[in-house]
């Protein structure tokens, strides 16, 4: 016996209009006849389009041992919702080919149910791939996975590689399948043998199949197991339409990564000054519609594993999704991609914003950007630095290099901050644009001695030196980190004054020594 769902997996039935009752695809039957008098077990009955059947089809419908109506010819026929209603409450389908002959019909599906008997209907199912390689040719995606889900009888989720929702997917996800995509995104499943993983959670049990392409992941397709579904052609039926997605989704990632080559490419050239014109700029960015007639402010985060943690990969496509959550959600426009290991964030901002308010703005935006990263990365130490704001965005390369200095700098500073802005960085500000010969000369001109001194004592003096300049000069606080008494600590600066030749009272030589501190630290 042939079911009204196997049948469907085979020309010229797969390209049947499902008019109504399919939720009793899963009814078999094994008479075929072109008349309703004397049915002798459960039939597929065959009925020529016509306007009068159509009218007939409630009285057929009720009929025991009629498990579903096959309407052939080439007429086109309207039939009312009332019809439909009636065969979706039977649960018996009601299906519309343009076939005309009702023998030829009757022939093919006995050559079904004879690939069946002898377990070769597994051609049957290879045939119907090339089916869904023209549909996907001739109607797209959404026509594909729409028909899909007519014929399993529920949503199908197509998911990206990486679980988020494909924009092919017409119906929303529930919230089970949500929370099962949710769990699924921090699993593996790459080069999976198996054509699906069986996967649960408290919503019900679900069918993961496996898109690949040799050894490239392409994405996933979700499928919950219902109650007295037949699930072994459910499979079958996805795997053959699986050759059509997975063909559609390697041309778009190609496509994808073409462009996305360019915006790279006019990214990297807007942050290195290699853009011609304003009016460049602002049209090109349109293309990924970017608008650079708004005012913008450019930060860069870092990433470092923390010393606890020295192995695994960090995911940057995760992490830069949770930025640009966090910036949507301040409903703020944003572009966020990776460059040199690091994340570089471009916040478009209102024009109406004061230049105070529009770095207080972006203060607080950075300060949340970390403490959700470092909240969710508990492996990973985040650092954000950002540059200043220009009335051109054709100087976003300086906002750009100022942020990696505010990033690069900003860790020598006696106090610690995570995010760190160019013009709060202080005098490494200014040292950033000396050049390293120079910065060299003067630090070995200040500090020379106290360096030769200490190369035969164990760095004793340069602690002691930085110490003192840690706690702005306070000698009962560096004496304290230093284990030892205030006086011995008066002597020792004592001894320091006549090395470097300076005096600690006066502040013209506390800046000189504090300038060659802060290279020290800069230059190792």
């Amino acid at each position: 016996m042939l079911t009204i769902q196997e049948i469907i997996s085979a020309p010229p039935f797969i390209r049947a209009e499902i008019m109504g009752g399919w939720e009793g695809k899963e009814r078999s039957f094994s008479i075929v006849q072109n008349h309703s008098i004397s049915l002798e077990g459960p039939s597929l009955l065959l009925l020529a389009k016509s306007q009068s059947t159509i009218v007939q089809l409630p009285e057929y419908l009720a009929i025991q041992d009629v498990h579903g109506i096959l309407l052939y010819g080439n007429e086109d026929l309207f039939i009312p919702t009332t019809i439909m209603e009636t065969a979706d409450s039977f649960k018996k389908p009601v299906l519309m080919v343009k076939e005309s002959n009702p023998e030829s019909i009757k022939q093919k599906i006995v050559e079904l149910e004879h690939l069946k008997s002898i377990g070769l209907f597994q051609y049957v199912w290879e045939r119907s791939t090339s089916y869904w390689l023209q549909l996907m040719n001739e109607r797209g995606l959404s026509t594909v996975l729409q028909r899909l889900c007519v014929f399993l009888g529920q949503n199908v989720l197509l998911l990206d590689e990486d679980f988020q929702f494909h924009s092919g997917n017409e119906s929303p996800a529930t919230s089970g399948q949500v929370a099962l995509i949710k769990s699924l995104s921090k699993k593996t499943f790459k080069n999976k043998k198996e054509a699906f993983t069986i996967v649960e959670n408290k919503s019900g049990r679900y069918l993961l199949f496996h898109l690949q392409s040799g050894e490239k992941q392409c994405g996933f397709i979700l499928l919950k197991e219902l109650p007295g579904m037949m699930i072994d052609i459910c499979i079958e039926q996805i795997i053959h339409a699986i050759p059509a997605i997975t063909s559609y989704l390697m041309k778009e990632d190609a496509v994808m990564q073409a462009h996305r080559s360019y915006k790279d490419l006019f990214l990297y050239n807007l942050l290195y000054n290699n853009l011609e014109s304003e009016y460049g700029l602002i049209q090109q960015g349109k293309q990924w519609g970017w608008d650079f007639t708004k005012p913008t402010q450019l930060m860069v985060m870092r990433l470092d594993r923390k010393t606890d943690f020295p192995n695994g990969n960090v995911d940057l496509d995760a992490i830069m999704r949770k930025i640009r959550s966090l910036i949507s959600a301040a409903f703020l426009q944003a572009i966020i991609f990776p460059i040199q290991g690091n994340i570089v964030i471009i916040v478009f901002d209102s024009p109406d914003h004061t230049p105070k308010k529009r770095k207080e703005q972006m203060l607080v935006l950075a300060n949340r950007i970390h403490k959700e990263i470092e909240h969710s990365l508990d492996t990973m130490e985040c650092q954000i630095g950002l540059g200043r704001h220009y009335p051109s965005n054709m100087q976003l390369f300086r906002s750009f290099y100022e942020a990696k200095v505010a990033l690069e700098l900003g860790k020598y500073e006696s106090r610690h901050r995570s995010v760190r802005h160019f013009e709060d960085i202080g005098i490494a500000r200014l040292l950033s644009n000396v050049h390293n010969d120079l910065l060299h000369e003067y630090y070995e001109a200040t500090l020379g001695e106290l360096i030769l001194l200490d190369d035969e004592n164990d760095d004793f003096y340069m602690v002691t030196l930085e110490a003192f300049y840690n706690h702005n000069g306070d000698i009962n606080q560096t004496a304290e980190q230093l284990y030892i008494h205030p006086n011995t600590l008066r002597k020792r600066l004592k001894k320091l004054e006549s090395i470097l030749n300076v005096d600690f009272n006066q502040m013209e030589d506390m800046l000189k020594i504090f300038v060659a501190l802060k290279i020290r630290k800069i230059l190792k």
